[in-house]
Formats: C-alpha cells, structure tokens, sequence
C-alpha cells in the first residue's frame, strides 16, 4: 500500500528546531486512520456502526531526527489480526529513504460503551478485511 505522506509542521519542532517525539505518536494515528480509510473500513463508518477502536499499547523507536518542512513518508500495515487485538506497523522515512522512526500500535475492539465486542461474531465484514490484509 502507498506510504502516508507527513510534512513537517515549524510548530511540531523544539527549540532545537527537531520535531518533539510525541508528534510521531500522531503521525501514526494519522496513517493508521488512512490505513483504515483505503481498506474500506475508515473510524467514521466504525464509529457510525458503534465499534470503538481504543489503543492498548503504543511503541515507538527514533532512529534520526527530523526538522521542519521535511516530508516524511509512513508506512502502515497491519501486522497481526487474530480477532479480538489488531497490530499496526509503522516506518518512517525521510526524503532520503532513511528510516527516521519505527513503531507499533495495538489495539482492541469496544462497544460505545466500552464492553469488548468480537468482530468476527458482530462485524463479520470488518473482521474479514482486517484478516485479508495481514501478512500471511
């Protein structure tokens, strides 16, 4: 799947004119919404349909700084999918094709209420597409 594109935001850099680490957490939100989006199954519709998504862990790993104005190219994938957790994989590159950043995100399936649903017993369609696009 095509790479999310990010440019660098001046107001996402410190006083060290590097971008603050807790804006790649962002930027893999971003991606992962996108993700979700070309797959067909973007949060809007999820949410419509009274599916919440929560994140139940977060990882991120910074390898080489980046700096305003940069372009930053995401790659997501879904890395594993058995049912009931889902695991996004991310790599961050910069310009230059250099990973600047690794990460992953995990997350579980909630009603409106917060009461974990099985998407394969309540949204078999949604959980077949998860199930197509993790690596076999």
């Amino acid at each position: 799947m095509e790479a999310y594109l990010h440019k660098v935001h001046y107001y996402e850099t410190d006083k060290m004119g590097i971008v603050h680490h807790s804006n790649y957490i962002r930027w893999m939100e971003e991606a992962r919404v996108e993700l979700l989006e070309r797959l067909g199954i973007g949060f809007a519709g999820m949410e419509a349909r009274g599916i919440c998504s929560p994140v139940v862990e977060i990882e991120c790993r910074y390898l080489r700084p980046t700096r305003f104005d940069e372009t930053v190219a995401i790659r997501v994938s879904i890395t594993e999918f058995k049912g009931v957790r889902l695991k996004i994989g991310y790599e961050m590159l910069n310009t230059a094709g250099e990973t600047v950043a690794t990460g992953a995100s995990v997350h579980c399936f909630t009603d409106a209420s917060g009461k974990p649903i099985i998407l394969r017993k309540q949204h078999p369609e949604i959980d077949a597409v998860l199930r197509e696009n993790q690596p076999a």
